[in-house]
């Protein structure tokens, strides 16, 4: 006769990186956000700008800011 098996224990979710972890993740996600407020300052201001080169700037600034929301989310969710 064969010994019956047992199933395996599931494993243990870990913490990917601690609470100071966590803590410097949120901080470089809101200084992300920086140049994209700044962009949308600037584009409320100076509403005649938004041609050429400053308007691809202005996407590159967004840009950096989804960036930085997806930082913050990452950081709070897995904390």
């Amino acid at each position: 006769m064969s010994a019956p098996e047992t199933p395996p224990a599931a494993p243990v979710p870990r913490q990917r990186f601690s609470r100071a972890g966590a803590i410097l993740l949120t901080l470089l996600g809101i200084v992300m956000l920086l140049p994209g407020l700044c962009s949308l300052f600037f584009i409320v201001v100076m509403p005649g700008l938004g041609a050429g080169a400053i308007s691809l700037l202005w996407l590159l600034c967004f840009a950096i800011s989804a960036g930085g929301i997806w930082l913050i989310t990452y950081a709070v969710g897995n904390r």
